[in-house]
C-alpha cells in the first residue's frame, strides 16, 4: 500500500478544505440513536458585526465594549447590553440554516431574560419559533448558560432573540454574554452531493512521510485528518470522489454558498444504530491533511 502525504494550509481554498475535513471530524461525533443530537454551536466566532461571516446587530447598542457581535463572540466575558425593553438581538446567516435549538449565557442575574421570543425571519416578517416566560431560576445555574429546543421545519437566512423582560432590571435592560444557535444533526447536509459512500474501516494506519501540494485526490483513496480549533483531530479513510465531494464542498462554503455542516454516513461499527453519522461545522475547522494511497 502506497501513501502519498498531502497538506492544504495557508491559502483561502486550502484552508477550505481544511474546514470542510474538519466538519467531517469535528464538532460532535455524532453517533445516532434518533435525531435528538445537535451540531456545534454553528454561528462563527464572531470578531465584527459582519466578520468573519453573517451579521451581528440589534435594536440598541451602549457602547463598544457591549455591541451585539460580542454576544456571538464565543466569549462568556463579553456581552449585548439591551439598553431598552422590548430589544431584540438578531444574527443573519450568509444562506438560510434551519435551528432547532439556542443557548443563552447570562451576564448577571439582575439583567438575565425573563420573558421573550426566537423568531425567524421569512423575508416579510418575523415567525415565532419559541416563547419563554416568566424564566427566573438563572442563579440555580453553575454554567450561567441554558439551552432551548423546539420544532422547526423551515429553514431562515436571520434569526433574533427579542426579549421583554429581564429578571429583576424590569423594563430597563438586559445583558446576554452568549446566544448560540443549532441544527438538528439531520439538517446539515452536503448541498448537492451524497457523502454516504462507504469511507473504509481502518482510519489508523500511518499515513507516510512522502508531501504532496496537488489540491485534487489523485489515488484510489485518502486517508483524511482533521484538526479542529479545539484541538481534537479526527481521521477518516474515504474514496478520492469523496474527498473531491469534501473540497467542492468546502471551497463553496469559503466563498459564502452552502450548509455550515458537512455530514459523513459512517457504516462501519453501528453496533444496535441504524446509523452513524459525522457532522462537521465549517468554522471549527483550523486545518486538515489528506493521505492518498493505492491499495
Amino acid at each position: 500500500m502506497k501513501f502519498v502525504k498531502r497538506n492544504w494550509k495557508g491559502t483561502r481554498n486550502i484552508l477550505g478544505l481544511v474546514l470542510m475535513l474538519g466538519i467531517i471530524f469535528s464538532g460532535h461525533s455524532f453517533v445516532q440513536a434518533e435525531d435528538n443530537e445537535y451540531t456545534d454551536n454553528v454561528i462563527p466566532v464572531m470578531t465584527g458585526e459582519t466578520t468573519p461571516s453573517g451579521h451581528a446587530f440589534s435594536s440598541s447598542k451602549l457602547w463598544d465594549a457591549f455591541y451585539p457581535w460580542k454576544a456571538f463572540d464565543h466569549n462568556p466575558n463579553t456581552g449585548w447590553y439591551a439598553t431598552v425593553l422590548p430589544g431584540a438581538l438578531e444574527y443573519e446567516f450568509p444562506t438560510p440554516q434551519k435551528i432547532e435549538k439556542y443557548s443563552i449565557t447570562y451576564w448577571n442575574e439582575n439583567t438575565a431574560p425573563a420573558n421573550w421570543t426566537f423568531d425567524g425571519w421569512n423575508g416579510t416578517e418575523w415567525v415565532q419559533l419559541d416563547k419563554q416566560t416568566n424564566i427566573r431560576n438563572w442563579y440555580t445555574i453553575p454554567s450561567k448558560k441554558q439551552e432551548f429546543s423546539f420544532s422547526n421545519d423551515n429553514a431562515y437566512i436571520k434569526y433574533r432573540l427579542n426579549i421583554t423582560a429581564s429578571v429583576f432590571a424590569q423594563g430597563n435592560a438586559s445583558i446576554i454574554a452568549e446566544l448560540e444557535m443549532f441544527e438538528k444533526n439531520n439538517s446539515g447536509t452536503d448541498p448537492g452531493t451524497d457523502p454516504g459512500t462507504d469511507p473504509g474501516t481502518d482510519p489508523g494506519t500511518d499515513p507516510g512521510t512522502d508531501p504532496g501540494t496537488d489540491p485534487e485526490p489523485t489515488g484510489d483513496n485518502a486517508l483524511l485528518v482533521i484538526k479542529m480549533l479545539s484541538g481534537l483531530e479526527k481521521e477518516f479513510e474515504l474514496t478520492a470522489s469523496e474527498v473531491q465531494d469534501f473540497i467542492d464542498w468546502y471551497n463553496s462554503r469559503a466563498d459564502g454558498r452552502g450548509k455550515e455542516t458537512y455530514m459523513f454516513d459512517k457504516d462501519f461499527n453501528k453496533g444496535p444504530f441504524t446509523s452513524r453519522k459525522d457532522y462537521v461545522a465549517f468554522s471549527k475547522i483550523q486545518s486538515f491533511e489528506v493521505m492518498e494511497y493505492t491499495k
